[in-house]
């Protein structure tokens, strides 16, 4: 073969091979274009046939059920516990006050300690609007230590886990009331109370066990505004230890409790430890924080108004009992 045909083989040899190297970059390109195809069918409509979007979405599904409840999480860390938006000292009547409820059109009650009157406080001035009484005969005698408001009703609940329920009443009325034993004295002192509207019961936290197998345990109960009586689904329990080594203390008890209106997770202040801490209703803790001694002398009770505003109601441990309004930080109001 000439010199001249061996350059025209040689030329067509490369030519070729330039083509089949183009041909497996584009078969290449077509298979990545595929896989991209099969990814994107994660957005189409539900019902369709697209098996790839179902792990994706239950991926998700996980993610949103470990968060904390609500829309907008408005934690413990949303506020601004060095700096109350007001602090104020109430009037000498209220030296005893205890556990604090805030009805709509923030209308803040809170009640004695030893005797079963409930005052509603001016908010957020602190001046008493009314006061009113259990009882038709005589005022009830008991040691009360928490109050809530649910469906209409109110709720006290004394230390040994005697509740009382009962309607509003005017200026100076006395007024009827029933009375349930959740049998939760035999095991614990009780000292707070709130309402889970989401699931329409009352919550009971304990303070300190009465059982030694107890020791060392913080138990929140609920009780069920519909069928009256302990909720069969159980109680959260918790280990004192788990929110007391988060501010470097031994120990940890509840004095107070309320649900936050945003996140739906529970807030309890605990006097002796001049405390307050976040948990979900699962009993997860979220974040615990110390509260200014010289401030909150013995924190009793807590609340949020319309705003999302902390309310903090100290006893006046032999002084005038006080109130302390802790207002979202940044102006995050979060969703109700």
């Amino acid at each position: 073969m000439s010199g001249r045909g061996n350059k025209l083989l040689a030329g067509f040899l490369v030519c070729s091979g330039l083509l089949y190297g183009v041909a497996l970059l584009v078969r290449k390109d077509a298979a990545i274009d595929s896989e991209g195809a099969a990814h994107a069918g994660e957005g189409v409509p539900a019902g369709s046939d697209v098996g790839a979007a179902a792990t994706p979405r239950d991926s998700l599904a996980s993610t949103s059920a470990s968060r904390p409840v609500g829309r907008n999480h408005l934690g413990l860390d949303s506020y601004d516990l060095e700096r109350p938006a007001r602090h104020l000292k109430l009037p000498k009547r209220l030296r005893e006050i205890s556990g604090l409820a805030m009805l709509p059109g923030n209308r803040l009650l809170a009640h004695d300690d030893e005797r079963g009157v409930v005052v509603e406080i001016g908010y957020p001035d602190g001046s008493i609007e009314k006061a009113f009484a259990l009882g038709d005969r005589g005022v009830v005698a008991d040691d009360f230590e928490g109050i809530a408001a649910a469906e209409g009703r109110l709720y006290l609940v004394t230390s040994s886990g005697r509740l009382y329920e009962f309607g509003e009443g005017a200026d100076g009325a006395r007024v009827l009331y029933k009375r349930f034993e959740t049998g939760l004295g035999r095991d614990y002192e009780l000292e707070g109370l709130a309402y889970d509207p989401e699931q329409r019961v009352l919550l009971l936290v304990t303070k300190n066990p009465r059982k030694r197998k107890l020791e060392g345990l913080i138990a929140i109960y609920r009780w069920s505004v519909d069928t009256r009586q302990l909720a069969g689904d159980g109680h959260i329990l918790l280990e004192a230890s788990a929110l007391a080594r988060r501010i470097d203390k031994k120990r940890f008890q509840p004095s107070g409790i309320e649900r936050h209106p945003v996140s739906g997770n529970y807030f309890l202040v605990a006097a002796r430890q001049h405390a307050v801490a976040e948990i979900t209703p699962q009993g997860q803790v979220l974040a615990v924080a110390e509260l200014a001694s010289g401030r909150h002398p013995q924190a009793e009770g807590i609340s949020f108004a319309s705003d999302n505003t902390l309310v903090i109601a100290d006893e006046g441990a032999g002084k005038r009992a006080r109130l302390s309004f802790y207002a979202v930080a940044g102006g995050r109001q979060g969703v109700p």
